[in-house]
């Protein structure tokens, strides 16, 4: 009887401890894909979605692999709904007995998806406060700039379908132009879509207004150093002895490396800024000095500054890669 009655009360805690435990399962990608794999709907997976928390990939190369692996769009865009900071899973505000997030916070936690590289989250996030504030101008630039990173990182992958995003970029970004003209953060989002549609001369000078209103800005000083990069890589991809490539050759690396030291010494420049700056000297001791030695020490530099960031990841897959290592 005893026996009976501690089984009937341990029931009785996992009935109530059951939902809890299933709640607190953190689902990754390879989850979702061993749930598609196996053959689940689509509504059994965006239930469990919405009943786990979340921890996916959701940059623009983790969505590729997504579909790829047969995860459809429905369960994506639960997954990024659920990852920008939907509802607690499971429970509705009234129900969880929540306070209604405040505004500001929302915005913060938007933008640091945004600056966390998590561009598919925070554009999700954003057309959420959007929705919320249409008159709210700065909200739309950051919208702005979060489809053109997506396009800044498809074109560094080497895959297509960048346009259509630069596109819905200008969408956003022109029709706020008289209002915004003065605004640093327009300015650098203008230049930033004009350097992605292959408009380099704009580019830099959209990108020189933004820092004339904003002194410190890395952003844009690294956008310019984007430019003098693309700008000797086509010189040095002229035929041999043309006077493009001689000039470019002579003086191999020096205007990018300019415009990046003069990152490196902004006041307060966050991690992620740093250690893309030190990637990018990478780049230019690799590419166009042809130092490697001198490439391997700005990478190991640019993993100790921000491990986690998008240019950290990328400087730890080039020290890999790079012979001797």
């Amino acid at each position: 009887m005893q026996r009976t009655a501690r089984a009937f009360y341990f029931g009785i805690i996992l009935s109530c401890c059951g939902p809890l435990a299933v709640a607190a399962e953190v689902l990754t990608n390879d989850g979702v894909v061993t749930m598609v794999k196996a053959g689940l709907g689509d509504d059994v997976i965006v239930g469990k979605i919405r009943l786990s928390q979340a921890q996916y990939d959701l940059t623009t190369n983790g969505l590729v692999r997504l579909k790829g692996d047969g995860v459809s769009e429905a369960v994506i865009k639960a997954m990024i709904e659920a990852s920008a900071g939907g509802e607690a899973p499971g429970l509705k505000p009234a129900q969880a007995g929540a306070v209604p997030p405040d505004p500001a916070r929302s915005e913060e936690a938007a933008i640091a998806l945004y600056r966390q590289g998590r561009t598919v989250e925070a554009a999700a996030a954003f057309d959420r406060l959007i929705a919320e504030r249409p008159n709210d101008d700065g909200l739309r630039i950051w919208k702005a700039l979060a489809l053109l990173e997506q396009a800044r990182e498809i074109r560094d992958a080497g895959g297509a379908g960048s346009k259509p995003l630069v596109v819905n970029a200008y969408a956003i970004l022109q029709p706020l132009g008289r209002r915004q003209v003065d605004n640093a953060d327009w300015n650098f989002a203008m230049a930033k879509a004009y350097w992605l549609n292959d408009r380099p001369t704009w580019a830099s000078r959209a990108a020189g207004k933004a820092l004339g209103r904003r002194a410190n800005y890395p952003e844009a000083q690294l956008l310019l150093a984007d430019l003098a990069y693309d700008s000797e890589a086509s010189s040095l991809a002229q035929p041999a002895g043309s006077p493009a490539r001689e000039s470019a050759l002579r003086w191999a690396g020096l205007a990018p490396r300019t415009e990046l030291n003069k990152v490196l010494t902004m006041p307060d420049l966050p991690a992620p800024l740093r250690a893309e700056a030190l990637y990018k000297l990478g780049l230019i001791s690799a590419e166009l000095e042809r130092k490697p030695e001198a490439a391997r020490e700005y990478w190991d530099r640019a993993v100790a500054a921000d491990p986690a960031c998008r240019y950290g990841r990328m400087a730890q897959r080039r020290l890999q890669a790079a012979p001797g290592r």
